[in-house]
């Protein structure tokens, strides 16, 4: 079965066809990063009106690369949130449009979901429970998943991690985004050099990043900081947001008796993350899923791989389904 996949949450635009479960034909991204840079995040106007030009031109080009045509598609998968709501009405209308003229069906999917199932793009999901772990520009959580459902284990109280990431950035001179900048001063720096007290909260697995941020703003306030100065102060600050989201990971596999971890999101791109997780998961004997660096950024690929699951499962969405900006996991 052919399987088209559409995902517009936010600044990227992406179509993706899928043969089967597994086999990627094409997974085309067209984004708008560079239209953001001078606001030092992402404007959600730029980031519909981008989607609204380059759909149907990444549509086009994800068939050719593939090399099919439109009436070999079998089902259209489309992200229907949680994102930004002009951003997702473009996906859901294109969608919605594509399969009323081919005649195919529809499935809504979830992003949130369709970030751990990056991982199985290319492989098959593992039937135990497992674990997962979404860290991005929006989302930090961690979730349980057994037998098809999802249960809430903690999430940010504040910024996601990724939103930490780049504040931080800004409030050092640092280009948007700021995750990789960080991620490659901090290669440089001493992590020991400058230090962060971890937040104290409620919620066992929830996070906070806010405390951070503003740590960093005040220590930076008024002083013009050294290159090594810099590089040290960005090894502490990843130093600290790594181990805080490793550790909450581990001790939710350990303490629920799962032995499965499945991570998925932008952040988790970052070199010191995948490092820390390789070694804590390691020790601990848990089984590790990290997706392809090609799959951590928003992409298409997912969530077709998403919506076949979903299709198998219950069957078409229909098309009375809207964009839903505030989508929760397992919904």
């Amino acid at each position: 079965m052919i399987t088209l996949g559409i995902e517009t949450s936010c600044d990227e635009t992406s179509c993706a066809v899928l043969e089967g479960r597994n086999k990627v034909l094409s997974n085309i991204v067209s984004s708008s990063l560079k239209k953001h840079r001078p606001f030092g995040g992402v404007v959600p106007e730029i980031a519909s009106r981008h989607c609204l030009e380059a759909i149907d031109i990444v549509y086009r080009e994800a068939l050719d690369r593939a090399g099919i045509s439109p009436d070999q598609i079998r089902l259209i998968a489309v992200t229907q949130g949680p994102g930004l709501a002009g951003s997702l009405l473009v996906g859901v209308s294109f969608a919605k449009a594509l399969g009323y003229s081919l005649k195919i069906p529809l499935v809504a999917v979830n992003h949130l979901e369709a970030h751990l199932d990056a991982n199985f793009i290319e492989s098959g999901k593992p039937r135990r429970p497992f674990v997962g772990l979404l860290v991005s520009g929006g989302h930090t959580t961690l979730i349980r998943h057994e037998k098809g459902r999802f249960q809430l284990l903690g999430k940010t109280l504040d910024d996601a991690v990724g939103e930490a990431y780049d504040k931080v950035a800004k409030v050092l001179g640092l280009a948007y985004p700021g995750g990789p900048e960080i991620d490659r001063l901090a290669k440089r720096g001493d992590p020991e050099a400058v230090s962060f007290t971890a937040p104290k909260l409620k919620g066992k697995y929830c996070f906070s990043f806010s405390g951070i941020k503003t740590a960093v703003l005040y220590r930076v306030r008024g002083r013009k900081l050294s290159r090594r100065e810099l590089e040290d102060l960005c090894a502490g600050f990843q130093e600290s947001v790594v181990s805080w989201i490793v550790r909450k990971a581990v001790a939710a596999c350990e303490e629920t008796r799962t032995r499965i971890l499945v991570a998925g999101g932008g952040v988790i791109a970052n070199s010191l993350l995948r490092e820390r997780l390789l070694a804590e998961t390691r020790k601990h004997k848990i089984k590790l899923f990290l997706p392809p660096l090609a799959y951590t950024t928003d992409n298409a690929a997912m969530v077709a791989r998403n919506g076949i699951d979903r299709f198998s499962k219950n069957g078409p969405s229909g098309f009375g389904f809207s964009a839903d900006p505030n989508l929760k996991i397992g919904n």
